[in-house]
């Protein structure tokens, strides 16, 4: 039981990433995964019930890299923002962002996905700021959150609205500027 779940759910991941959230029907899935359609509807009563399933089967931990602490504000920054710019380029997860917004954008379950995930993300990122206040690289009045916008935002901008590279380059050249305005003199 427990296989044919998880068989369904990867399926529903592919079709997402590969075509949108839509493509996401029972048919497309059944087809996908071998399983009969009157298997899918015993674990889910909708699409919506299976694609939220699948979306939050996804362990956000896999896609995050954050428990590193080198002792420095850019050098962790640099770790979590490269693997973020590495996993925009090849994980499926990533790939189905832009999906998840537009589902986001009239769906009240997909809207709270969302916001949970980017509390989450946002909150690892103020985390690494909240250390590098204890450190005293960052001025104690700086708000963590609004500086996890800082370094966060702009890449995702660039990668999903402007649809300009994030390579390594320009990765290191954004977290710079913003360890460069949060120094603490």
């Amino acid at each position: 039981m427990e296989r044919t779940r998880a068989r369904a759910m990867e399926a529903t991941l592919e079709l997402a990433a590969e075509s949108g959230l839509h493509a996401c029907t029972f048919d497309a899935v059944s087809e996908r995964s071998g399983i009969a359609r009157s298997t899918l509807y015993r674990h889910w009563s909708n699409q919506s019930e299976l694609v939220m399933d699948a979306l939050n089967s996804q362990n956000m931990d896999e896609h995050v890299a954050h428990d590193t602490d080198t002792g420095s504000l850019r050098d962790d920054m640099l770790i979590l923002m490269l693997g973020q710019g590495r996993d925009l380029e090849g994980s499926t997860w990533w790939a189905m962002v832009p999906q998840l917004v537009a589902a986001a954008s009239t769906d009240p379950d997909m809207s709270d996905m969302m916001r949970k995930g980017s509390d989450y993300y946002l909150g690892i990122v103020a985390e690494i700021i909240e250390r590098a206040k204890e450190r005293g690289e960052v001025a104690t009045d700086i708000d963590s959150t609004h500086a996890a916008l800082l370094f966060s935002a702009p890449i995702f901008y660039r990668y999903f609205v402007a649809r300009q590279p994030v390579d390594g380059r320009w990765i290191t050249s954004h977290v710079d500027a913003i360890v460069g305005l949060l120094h603490q003199p």
